[in-house]
C-alpha cells in the first residue's frame, strides 16, 4: 500500500508543481499564453531525463544501490528548495523562461518524474510475483495527477495565496521523500536476478518509434487546444487544466488494469466532426476583425472534443501495445516520454519559428492532426506491409490534404503582414478602406486609409467611447500620459502639442507594426515614446515618473493579464501618478465580467472608482466598437465629474461579496466568468 501512496503523492506533486511554477513565472513574461506551452516543453524534457535516469539505473545497478542513489537525488532536490523564480530578462523570452524553470523547479521535478519506474522496480524486487506486474503503480500515479489537476483551480488556488501554496508543496515533498524510506528494498532484494539476466531481448526500433509517435500526437493536440484557450480567454491555471485533464483522463481510461479499452478503432471517423468544426473556426478567425465573429465558448467544446478523440485513439493503441516483460517497462516509459518531449519541442519552439509568417490560427491544430495521423500510420505498419502499401506513400498521401489546407489558409488571406512570435500572432490587413491590426482573433486597432480621416480614433477608442469622455472632460489637464499596451497606437490620436505620451508595449512585433504600418504615432502632435517590455516591470524602473493619466489597455488577444490588475500593481500605478492623477482601465471582455473586480479593487484600496456604461458601436465595425472602461483617482471630484457629466456609475454598485480583490498572491477567474 505504501508504494501506491508514494506513487500517488509523487504524481500529485509533479502536476501541482507544473501549475504552481507556471503561475509564479507568468507575470514576468507579460501573461503570454505561450508561457504554458514553453513550460510544458520543459516539463516533458525533464520527464524524459527522469525516465532515462530510471532506465539506466534499472539496467546497470542492483536494486539497493539504485535505491541509495535515488535517496541522494531526493535529498539534493530538497536542498534546491524554496523555488527561486525571478528570471533574467533578455531579448529571448523562451530562453529566459527555460533558464528560470531549470533553476527553480528543475531538480525537484527530475526527482519526482522518476518516481513510478524507480519504485516499481523496488516493488518488483520485494513483493509477491502476482503483485509486481510492471504497471501496477500506474493507476495510483494517474489518480494522483488527476487529483492535483482538480484540486489546484478549485481548492488550492482560490483558498491559498502563492507563498502558502509553495510552503504546502514543500511540506508534502518532505512527506513524499520520507515515504521512500518505507519503500526501501529489503535485504533479501539482493537475491534479485543479475542485471544481465534481467535484460529483455532488444526491442525493435519500429516499436519504439510507434510508442513515441503515439505519445507525441495527443501531446501536440493538448498543446494546440491549450494555446487556443489561453490565447482567447486568459493564461491562467484554470484554463491550462482543462486540456491537460482530458489528456490525462484518456490515459486513465485506457490503462485500466481490468476490462477492455472503451474506444473502438472505428471511432477514428468521429474525428471528422471536431476537426471540421475547428477548421471552420480557424477560417472564421482568419477573416474576422471583430470580436462578434470571433470564436466563443463553442471553440472550447470543439477543442476539448477533438483532443479527447485523438487522445483516446492514440492512448488506446499505446495501452494495447505495452510490453508484458517487467524489464521492458522502463524502455516503454522512456519512449512515451520522448514522444511527449518531441511534441513540446515541435509546438513550442519549431512551429513558432518556422511558422513566423503564417497567421492562420488553425496552424497548431493542423500540425497536431498531421502528427497524430502519422502516429496511426506507424502503428499499423504491419497492416500496410501486408497490403503492399508503402508507408512513405501513405504518409505522403495523408499529407496532401494537410498541405492543401495550409496553402488555402496562407494564400487566401488578404495581402498584408503576418508575424508569429512568443506572444502570439499579429496580422495587418487592408479591408473596406481601413487598415486592421489583429492579434489572434481580436481586433486591436484600425485606421482609415483616407488621409483626411487617418487621424480619427476608431474602435474602442473613438470620440464617442468612454475614453473619449475622459479626454473631453480632462484633456486640458493631461500633460503627461502613460498607456500600458500599444496596439496600432490609436490613443496617440488624442495627443496634443506639448503633451508627453509614453506607451509601454510587451511585444516588439506590435511596436514595429505600430511605427511602420500605422501613422497614429508619427502623426500625433504629442511627444511620443515607446518602451518595449512588460509594462509593470518597466514602470517599476521608471522612478520619478508622474503621469497625469495612466491607461491600462494591455490585452493579449481576448486574454486578461492578471498581474496588471492586482493590488500591488495598482499601488505601483498610483506611485507613478501625479497628485490627483487618473487611472483608466479597459475592461471590455467577451468571457469575463470585470466590473465586480474593479469594485473590489476600489474597496480594497479605499479610493473612489467609477465604471462606464458600455458604449454603443456608433461607427459600426469599421469605426467605433462597444467598450467599457473603469476609472480610479484619489481625487474624488474627478470621479464625481465622470458620474455626472458622462453618466458613469459608482464602482460600488457592482461590488460583490463573492469577488475578492486580486493580489500577486491570489487571483481567481471563477467568480468572473460570464455564463
Amino acid at each position: 500500500m505504501i508504494y501506491h501512496i508514494v506513487a500517488f503523492l509523487g504524481s500529485f506533486l509533479l502536476f501541482e508543481s507544473e501549475l504552481l511554477i507556471a503561475k509564479i513565472l507568468l507575470p514576468y513574461f507579460g501573461g503570454s499564453a505561450r508561457v504554458w506551452t514553453t513550460c510544458m516543453m520543459f516539463f516533458q524534457g525533464v520527464l524524459l531525463a527522469g525516465y532515462l535516469y530510471a532506465r539506466l539505473t534499472t539496467v546497470r545497478l542492483p536494486v539497493r544501490k539504485q535505491a541509495l542513489l535515488h535517496l541522494a537525488v531526493l535529498a539534493a532536490a530538497a536542498f534546491s528548495l524554496p523555488f527561486r523564480t525571478a528570471p533574467v530578462q533578455t531579448a529571448h523570452p523562451v530562453a529566459a523562461l527555460l533558464a528560470a524553470l531549470a533553476f527553480s523547479i528543475g531538480l525537484p521535478f527530475f526527482a519526482l518524474s522518476a518516481t513510478v519506474p524507480v519504485i516499481q522496480r523496488w516493488l518488483s524486487a520485494s513483493a509477491r510475483p502476482e503483485r509486481s506486474a510492471p504497471y501496477t503503480l500506474y493507476a495510483a500515479s494517474n489518480a494522483g495527477a488527476l487529483a492535483a489537476l482538480l484540486a489546484y483551480p478549485f481548492v488550492i488556488e482560490p483558498l491559498l495565496p502563492l507563498d502558502a501554496q509553495v510552503r504546502l508543496w514543500q511540506f508534502c515533498y518532505a512527506l513524499f521523500a520520507a515515504g521512500h524510506l518505507l519503500c526501501f528494498p529489503p535485504a533479501d532484494a539482493s537475491k534479485e536476478r543479475p542485471a544481465a539476466a534481467r535484460r529483455c531481448p532488444p526491442l525493435p526500433p519500429a516499436r519504439l518509434l510507434a510508442w513515441a509517435a503515439l505519445s507525441a500526437g495527443p501531446c501536440a493536440a493538448m498543446l494546440a487546444a491549450t494555446q487556443f484557450l489561453t490565447s482567447e480567454m486568459a493564461a491562467v491555471p484554470l484554463l491550462w487544466i482543462a486540456p491537460l485533464g482530458i489528456y490525462l483522463g484518456t490515459f486513465i481510461l485506457n490503462f485500466r488494469e481490468r476490462g477492455s479499452a472503451v474506444f473502438p478503432r472505428w471511432a477514428l471517423f468521429l474525428t471528422a466532426a471536431p476537426a471540421a468544426g475547428l477548421a471552420a473556426m480557424a477560417f472564421m478567425g482568419r477573416n474576422a476583425f471583430t470580436r462578434d465573429a470571433a470564436i466563443g465558448f463553442s471553440g472550447f467544446f470543439l477543442n476539448i472534443a477533438a483532443l479527447f478523440v485523438i487522445a483516446m485513439i492514440c492512448h488506446r493503441s499505446l495501452a494495447e501495445d505495452k510490453p508484458a516483460e517487467p524489464e521492458a517497462a522502463s524502455a516503454y516509459y522512456l519512449a512515451v516520454s520522448a514522444g511527449g518531449f518531441l511534441a513540446g519541442l515541435l509546438m513550442g519552439i519549431i512551429l513558432p519559428y518556422f511558422g513566423r509568417g503564417i497567421g492562420w490560427t488553425g496552424l497548431d491544430w493542423c500540425v497536431a492532426g498531421a502528427l497524430s495521423l502519422a502516429a496511426l500510420v506507424i502503428r499499423d505498419r504491419e497492416l500496410w506491409r501486408a497490403k503492399n502499401i508503402s508507408r512513405t506513400a501513405l504518409l505522403l498521401g495523408a499529407s496532401v490534404p494537410v498541405c492543401a489546407v495550409l496553402l488555402l489558409a496562407h494564400g487566401g488571406r488578404a495581402a498584408g503582414l503576418t508575424l508569429r512570435n512568443f506572444y502570439g500572432i499579429s496580422r495587418v490587413e487592408d479591408k473596406d478602406g481601413m487598415r486592421l491590426l489583429l492579434h489572434g482573433n481580436t481586433l486591436h486597432g484600425t485606421q482609415y486609409l483616407a488621409p483626411d480621416r487617418a487621424a480619427e480614433p476608431t474602435l474602442y477608442y473613438s470620440r464617442s467611447s468612454p475614453l473619449g469622455d475622459v479626454f473631453r472632460l480632462f484633456g486640458p489637464e493631461i500633460k503627461d500620459a502613460g498607456v500600458l499596451g500599444l496596439g496600432a497606437g490609436t490613443i496617440a490620436a488624442y495627443g496634443t502639442k506639448g503633451m508627453k505620451l509614453t506607451f509601454y508595449e510587451l511585444d516588439p512585433d506590435v511596436a514595429a507594426i505600430a511605427r511602420g504600418r500605422f501613422t497614429f504615432l508619427s502623426g500625433s502632435p504629442a511627444l511620443i515614446r515607446v518602451i518595449t517590455g512588460d509594462a509593470r516591470l518597466s514602470l517599476e524602473k521608471a522612478e520619478g515618473t508622474a503621469h497625469d493619466l495612466l491607461i491600462l489597455d494591455a490585452y493579449n488577444s481576448g486574454a486578461i493579464p492578471a498581474h496588471l490588475l492586482t493590488r500591488e500593481a495598482f499601488e505601483l500605478y498610483f506611485r507613478r501618478l501625479a497628485p490627483g492623477g487618473l487611472i483608466l482601465c479597459h475592461i471590455s471582455n467577451r468571457y469575463l465580467d470585470l466590473k465586480p473586480l474593479m469594485a473590489a479593487a476600489a474597496r480594497d484600496l479605499r479610493i473612489p472608482g467609477a465604471v462606464s456604461a458600455e458604449s454603443t458601436a456608433a461607427g459600426g465595425r469599421a469605426g467605433a466598437q462597444k467598450a467599457q472602461w473603469a476609472a480610479f483617482s484619489r481625487d474624488g471630484g474627478k470621479i464625481r465629474r465622470l458620474e455626472t457629466a458622462a453618466a458613469w456609475q459608482d464602482a460600488a454598485v457592482f461590488d460583490s461579496r463573492f469577488v475578492r480583490p486580486w493580489t500577486d498572491r491570489y487571483a481567481s477567474l471563477l467568480p468572473l466568468i460570464r455564463f
